[in-house]
């Protein structure tokens, strides 16, 4: 009877607890039915529902992922992220829960995103980038980090969107962010000055088969056309844009652009109609009307719509471009007191008296939340109109403390732009006179060059060389002779300023200075100093002085400070525009000043120096052998070489450049493929795979029997496992196992066919390799690994004796190994087990 009743009882609870089971189910089906069908209120409500009834059901994961998801259809964010949070503390690879966690990881990176929060969303989503290399979630973190990029003002941003758009595009080329990230590496290469490879891209996406792709590129490509200060060219670009995509939601935006190119080519009156189709204008399109209006004098009308721009932005946002334009007013009624203390308040500059210095930290300072900052160059007006307030004002001390500082920032940055409007600034500070027993003079007339970028106002003078005034001022004056192209000038210049000289009696020929920055004012700085090397170099090979040309870059390389990213770039460029001279052929026809016979014997002593690793005189003698101009078949292995002793010698850049020379102008020469393998190797070790990949790539396609061969298809199928599909990679990998046996990288190469073949359980696959390379002596970098997976494929065919040899292989050879560890563990397991068979 008792059985009875106990079997019976069991049967009751079976029944409810099936029952039970039966209506969590209901419950979570009917509130994902309501997601599927975009009910997220109902969806949110369901779900929330059903984790409070059954906390610990088999679906509460993915009901409260679900829950999350409608909130964030919702726009509810915030509650969003508590339980996105909670799904990744589940753990990212954990078996049950791991492909939610995951999700919620990208959900936490793309919210703050989504609100516009960058600084926020930016470190998430480089975190999630560390985290799932290979997500399917992928394409879209890489493009959100790409349009941060774009949205930045940093000085690196253009580079950092082109990786991660390049990334995107050749990891996804069919993914759901393919054609904007497409868009997004067109804007990076042209901000970067890569015009053919831009132009490039927008062409291949204006010819689009989707009309919204073809629509948009077309009005980019008109923004870019602006972007190089081709404003002509953007205005008949956009224009035909307009005629062909009449109703475009781009339109108001192109007549925008538009406006901006005629504004710079002074054509204030075209740029004013242009701005007056804008039916419902912006609080910006009004403070550009503003701007032109100053350019055509209309001073009462301007002053109307600034109020009016005013009223529709309120104060904070454009706070600081109001007060600038304000600024403008106090001017031309030449309240300079009244414009020093509306300027200052924006700029906060500090006035060292003692030392006579002006340190302005506007633009890497932060803002308030909620206002605006002035672009680098309305930047640089302000400061040119509080210089001249200053001027104006009979305070000749921090007009020219100013004025240095503007000139300093603009070296630092190397934009021509600034450099024109500190011209533009230097000539008026010296027609209003800086001096304090001077009169101020007026200012009226001159205020509409605050706003031309290319203001053509400045009055034009009579260009030589200058022995009086500070080093600065000599410095900006051989600006002027090289803008003027008078470049013998301009060297002369140059060389009276930093004491230099062409020194032809010693062995190689060197160009001496004697410069020493100080930091006295009135004398060049470091930076400053760097842009006064690099502008004798270019006046030099200008001239057609190829010999002295060498001889300064040598000597400025040597000066520049390594670790300074400003130096480094203005010597990269130096490179870059002696190189452009080159192939243009203002710098041919040079005859050698040596003979047949010291050029080779110069080549053989650098190859003997390189060879005893004594590079610092191999790359004298290097130096000096190129700047002979010898015949190409020299030339090309004199510089090959000279790119490893520059290497060697930790000055990777100048190597860099001198590779680049060979790829440039030398691609029938023998030594074009060493030129491509170095570059590549030099730019995977410096971080930059994405470069170096484009060169492994060039040797694979057009060298194939290439010695070095089997390392470039090997970093090609490493970046390929990495950032690719993984599809090319087992190809180059066979390749190099079936080809190149005897080559550094074959070890690696079927180490890592060993492992891809463990992780797809091909078990006997992989033991093959791991015997092959065994029975070959690997290289020592991978033996560890080898030797461990050996023990692991062994314990999965429970041979236990060579798993524990194999195991305690990696503790004796590889002893500083971080898999000894693990080792050791598998070591006694691997023991344990054949003690127990025996």
């Amino acid at each position: 009877m008792n059985w009875l009743k106990f079997f019976t009882l069991s049967a009751v609870l079976l029944s409810a607890a099936a029952l039970f089971a039966d209506e969590a189910t209901d419950q979570y089906n009917a509130a994902k039915s309501a997601f599927d069908n975009k009910q997220f209120d109902s969806a949110g409500t369901g779900f929330n529902a059903f984790l409070t009834k059954y906390p610990t059901h088999i679906q509460a994961s993915a009901a409260t992922f679900y829950l999350a998801e409608s909130l964030m259809f919702l726009r509810q964010y915030a509650q969003a992220e508590v339980y996105f949070s909670r799904l990744v503390a589940l753990g990212l690879n954990d078996p049950q829960n791991g492909q939610y966690a995951r999700a919620a990881l990208f959900r936490l990176a793309e919210i703050p995103y989504l609100q516009g929060q960058f600084d926020i969303a930016k470190p998430r989503l480089e975190d999630f980038v560390d985290k799932l290399s290979l997500d399917v979630n992928l394409q879209f973190v890489l493009y959100y980090l790409g349009d941060i990029a774009m949205r930045s003002s940093a000085s690196h941003a253009a580079a950092e969107a082109e990786h991660y758009f390049g990334l995107s595009e050749r990891m996804f080329p069919e993914g759901a962010k393919a054609l904007e990230s497409k868009l997004g590496l067109a804007w990076a290469k042209n901000k970067l000055g890569k015009v053919t490879e831009a132009n490039e891209i927008y062409a291949q996406l204006m010819n689009s088969t989707n009309p919204a792709v073809a629509e948009q590129a077309y009005y980019q490509y008109g923004t870019a056309l602006f972007d190089r200060g081709a404003f002509q060219d953007a205005i008949n670009s956009l224009t035909d844009f307009q005629r062909r995509y009449s109703g475009s939601t781009y339109l108001n935006d192109s007549r925008r652009v538009i406006a901006r190119c005629q504004g710079r080519l002074n054509n204030y009156e075209e740029a004013l109609q242009t701005l007056a189709l804008i039916a419902q204008p912006t609080p910006e399109d009004l403070l550009l009307k503003v701007r032109f209006l100053y350019g055509v004098k209309r001073m009462d009308e301007a002053k109307n719509v600034l109020e009016e721009a005013k009223r529709m932005a309120g104060a904070a946002l454009y706070r600081d471009e109001i007060a600038l334009l304000e600024s403008v007013f106090l001017s031309d009624k030449k309240d300079w007191g009244g414009a020093i203390a509306l300027l200052e308040s924006v700029l906060m500059p500090q006035f060292d008296a003692n030392n006579n210095k002006m340190v302005v930290s506007y633009l890497s300072s932060s803002l308030g939340s909620g206002t605006k900052k002035l672009s680098e160059e309305n930047f640089f007006r302000t400061c040119s109109l509080l210089a001249a307030a200053y001027a104006n004002n009979r305070q000749s001390d921090k007009a020219n403390a100013l004025l240095n500082e503007m000139q300093a920032q603009a070296a630092l940055s190397g934009n021509l732009r600034l450099t024109n409007i500190c011209m533009d600034t230097a000539n008026q500070l010296a027609n209003i006179g800086t001096s304090p027993n001077r009169g101020g003079g007026s200012y009226a007339g001159r205020n509409e060059q605050q706003w031309n970028p290319n203001s053509q106002g400045t009055p034009q003078r009579t260009l030589t060389v200058q022995t009086t005034g500070t080093h600065l001022d000599q410095f900006w004056n051989a600006d002027r002779l090289y803008r003027a192209k008078n470049y013998e000038a301009a060297a002369q210049q140059l060389e009276q300023i930093i004491s230099g000289f062409y020194n032809q009696i010693v062995t190689p020929k060197q160009y001496n200075i004697f410069y020493n920055v100080t930091g006295a004012v009135g004398t060049l700085d470091e930076n400053t100093f760097a842009k006064a090397c690099s502008m004798l170099v270019l006046a030099k090979a200008q001239s057609g002085d190829f010999e002295q040309a060498n001889a300064v870059l040598s000597t400025f390389a040597s000066r520049i400070r390594m670790g300074d990213t400003v130096q480094q770039k203005l010597l990269q460029d130096t490179y870059d525009e002696l190189a452009v001279l080159a192939k243009g052929g203002v710098m041919t026809g040079s005859s050698s000043s040596l003979s047949d016979l010291e050029q080779r014997r110069l080549l053989r002593d650098a190859n003997s120096l390189v060879r005893q690793k004594r590079y610092d005189q191999a790359d004298a003698k290097l130096t000096e052998l190129v700047s002979a101009n010898p015949p190409e078949v020299m030339l090309t292995e004199a510089l090959l070489l000279h790119s490893k002793a520059k290497f060697k010698l930790g000055r990777e850049q100048e190597s860099v450049k001198i590779l680049e020379r060979i790829e440039g102008e030398f691609p029938l020469s023998k030594e074009y493929p060493d030129a491509l393998w170095y570059l590549g190797l030099y730019h995977e070790s410096g971080g930059d795979s994405y470069q170096a990949v484009e060169y492994f790539q060039m040797l694979a396609d057009q060298f194939p029997n290439f010695q070095h061969i089997d390392g470039a298809l090997y970093f090609l199928a490493v970046d390929d496992l990495t950032n690719g599909s993984g599809r090319t990679a087992m190809t180059n990998l066979t390749r190099i196992h079936r080809n190149h046996r005897n080559g550094l990288y074959w070890s690696h190469a079927a180490w890592m066919l060993a492992y891809e073949a463990y992780k797809k359980k091909r078990y006997t696959e992989a033991e093959g390799y791991v015997q092959e390379i065994l029975r070959n002596l690997p290289d020592v970098v991978i033996l560890d690994r080898v030797l461990y997976l050996k023990g692991e494929l062994a314990l999965r065919q429970e041979d236990f004796p060579t798993a524990f040899l194999a195991f305690k292989g990696v503790n004796n050879l590889c002893p500083e190994s971080p898999l000894c560890r693990y080792a050791t563990l598998n070591t006694q397991l691997a023991a344990s087990k054949m003690v127990n068979v025996q």
